[in-house]
């Protein structure tokens, strides 16, 4: 249904602007009249580049550090009694970035068109996830918004912990293997060359090593441009892959199986289930429902399906612990957990201490991921530099030893 922008003039003389949702401009000037309210203009609505998900088209984004603070003020304003409106317009001014406080107008716009804060953030699925919005939705159906803010705020926070202590382990082997990729190239353009040219001019046979490495240089000096466009070509064709189906299955799939890395992926969605789990339950969400949520927001596609499978056994009526039995994927303690929890009526007190099991872990995986990382990172690094010293000095030894 078509939505008008419209300025009217209430009763009191106050001028206000609208966004109406009509069938056309007659039906708002209906409306209006209906009110008792004074239409002075009315036009089509237009998504600006700053409302909806339109945002997020221009590469203006808002980050999540923003949507905790709205969370938690909002909860604030609501604990202090001050209404939505009042509220959302206080936050609009208080907004760190021009994009937060666009969108928040713009919630502002949609409530006072007669839209619920849940269908406004609808609006906006690039800031507000799905689990947000159902969380909204849940508490203006049970009348405790605040509570719910209160559980989306702390959600958040943790999740921006955890993204931000597994960032920081990864820090050190990124700029190593950086660093070292940087100096492999260099060595392979500007060292090499030269070191082929003479031993070409000596015509002694080469090692293995040398080969390699001049075969390398060769298509580096030559090819450049291929290399180049290759890796741009790449990168690109793995994102767009990344955005089909199958695409999250395979790196979701691999996430869950690559060295190292696999525990804490799945520990990490484990715990996430976990948390989304019991705030929805606490939010007074049926199951059905809370995991048809879970299983999109959970984080990996993989993890996602075998949620999606267990609800489709739930709703013929299985519980949820023999449901999620059937999966590879989710550990005996936390499904022998969650029969607990459903035989004592306790599912969401039981999520919460599978969510506080877990995130202990996750927490002391990643502080050991560096000093799992740094072995590897030590035997990767002198296995090539040994690789680049046999390749330059095997040929040197043998031209030392012909010349005696």
């Amino acid at each position: 249904m078509p939505e008008f922008a419209c300025r009217i003039m209430s009763d009191s003389g106050t001028v206000e602007e609208r966004i109406i949702t009509a069938d056309s401009k007659i039906d708002v000037f209906t409306l209006a009249e209906d009110r008792g309210e004074m239409l002075l203009s009315v036009k089509e609505h237009k998504e600006s580049i700053f409302s909806g998900g339109a945002i997020f088209n221009t590469g203006k984004k808002v980050k999540p550090a923003e949507v905790e603070n709205f969370t938690v003020q909002l909860g604030i304003m609501f604990r202090s009694g001050i209404t939505l409106i009042g509220a959302l317009e206080a936050l609009e001014d208080q907004a760190e970035t021009d994009t937060m406080q666009s969108v928040i107008k713009n919630l502002i716009k949609y409530i006072s068109a007669g839209k619920s804060l849940s269908q406004a953030m609808e609006k906006f699925p690039g800031v507000f996830s799905l689990l947000y919005v159902n969380m909204i939705r849940a508490g203006e159906s049970a009348g405790v918004m605040e509570q719910i803010l209160e559980r989306l705020g702390s959600f958040i926070k943790h999740d921006q912990e955890v993204t931000r202590n597994v960032k920081s382990a990864l820090r050190y082997p990124m700029i190593v293997s950086s660093a070292l990729g940087l100096a492999f190239g260099g060595a392979m353009v500007f060292i090499v060359p030269k070191f082929s040219t003479m031993f070409a001019s000596k015509g002694i046979a080469l090692p293995v090593p040398t080969v390699i490495m001049m075969v390398i240089s060769d298509f580096l000096i030559n090819f450049w441009p291929v290399v180049i466009g290759g890796i741009v070509a790449g990168i690109f064709a793995l994102k767009s892959f990344a955005k089909t189906e199958k695409g999250r299955l395979s790196i979701d799939n691999f996430k869950l199986h690559v060295p190292v890395f696999k525990d804490i992926f799945l520990k990490t969605n484990i715990a996430r289930f976990a948390h989304m789990l019991e705030t929805l339950s606490k939010g007074g969400i049926q199951i059905i429902k809370s995991l048809e949520t879970v299983e999109q927001t959970v984080g990996n596609a993989v993890i996602g399906q075998e949620i999606a499978n267990a609800r489709r056994e739930v709703e013929k009526g299985v519980g949820l612990a023999e449901a999620l039995s059937k999966s590879k994927y989710f550990p005996k303690m936390t499904i022998k957990m969650i029969a607990i929890g459903e035989k004592s009526g306790a599912l969401d007190e039981m999520m919460a201490n599978v969510a506080e099991q877990y995130d202990k872990e996750v927490d002391m995986k990643i502080e050991g991921l560096s000093a799992a990382i740094e072995p590897i990172m030590t035997v990767f690094m002198g296995g090539m530099l040994l690789f680049m010293a046999l390749g330059i000095f095997l040929p040197m030894w043998n031209m030392y030893g012909a010349i005696k």
